[in-house]
């Protein structure tokens, strides 16, 4: 049981950590074995997302004033958080992807950009190409116009050596 003091340092850090989060998800996870819970985590982290379990009272608390206040009826029963400091989609997928292998865990809602979100909308976020492979696509649209003009100057560039060898051959006739 946590002392009033460490209540309020709880509080705190959520609060601060809410005024700067632009994604945040609310998950149930009852029925999640530990070591369930811990893989989870390990594969949260690796999207650069923080996975906590917070009393709901407490996160009513530390929610007030933010946009987090926005989803405070989603905190009852078991509840944990996802707080993304990273690539919202790719958290996205590994929520869905989890719940997929364990249903005990269940995609309450979160608030993305700023919006609140139900499970629909962050299963479409999490068909969302990742941010890596935006870029990749982009890179190649850009290069694929070089690589054009690259292979029509080496047309032309064939066109008048051949051109020159067939007057080379003209001439020693």
């Amino acid at each position: 049981m946590l002392s009033k003091a460490e209540k309020q340092k709880v509080v705190d850090d959520l609060a601060s950590r809410f005024q700067s989060v632009s994604s945040m998800f609310v998950v149930e996870y009852q029925g999640l074995k530990v070591n369930e819970m811990d893989v989870l985590r390990k594969k949260l982290r690796q999207t650069n997302t923080e996975f906590r379990v917070v009393k709901n009272t407490l996160l009513e608390k530390a929610s007030l004033g933010t946009d987090i206040e926005k989803m405070k009826d989603l905190f009852s029963g078991p509840t944990a958080i996802a707080i993304c400091d990273g690539e919202s989609s790719a958290v996205a997928k590994v929520f869905v992807d989890y719940s997929e292998d364990f249903p005990e865990i269940r995609i309450k809602g979160g608030i993305f950009e700023g919006e609140v979100v139900d499970i629909s909308r962050i299963e479409q976020i999490a068909k969302l190409p990742s941010r890596q492979e935006l870029i990749s696509e982009f890179v190649g649209l850009l290069s694929a116009p070089m690589g054009n003009l690259v292979g029509v100057l080496e047309q032309a560039r064939s066109n008048i050596v051949n051109v020159l060898e067939g007057l080379k051959e003209k001439k020693t006739k």
